[in-house]
């Protein structure tokens, strides 16, 4: 009767491990495709602006934060 014999400890299955990457895989594919169709009929230009709007937007942002963090 071995009550308070050392446990094994292993590390996370590798079959959980492989299901988890596919079900965020899943997710990502699906969630690129639904914004696939969000911008199908927008031209390359519009796409180009949108990208350059987030990019100033969240770039922004970043700097406005960083440069709080510095100052306090």
């Amino acid at each position: 009767m071995k009550q308070f014999g050392k446990h094994k400890r292993g590390g996370l299955d590798q079959s959980i491990i492989a299901r988890a990457c596919s079900a965020i895989d899943h997710h990502q594919r699906k969630f690129a495709g639904y914004l696939d169709l969000k911008t199908q009929y927008w031209n390359r230009s519009a796409k180009i602006t949108a990208l350059a709007i987030f990019c100033l937007v969240f770039g922004g942002i970043f700097l406005l934060l960083l440069f709080r963090a510095i100052t306090h």
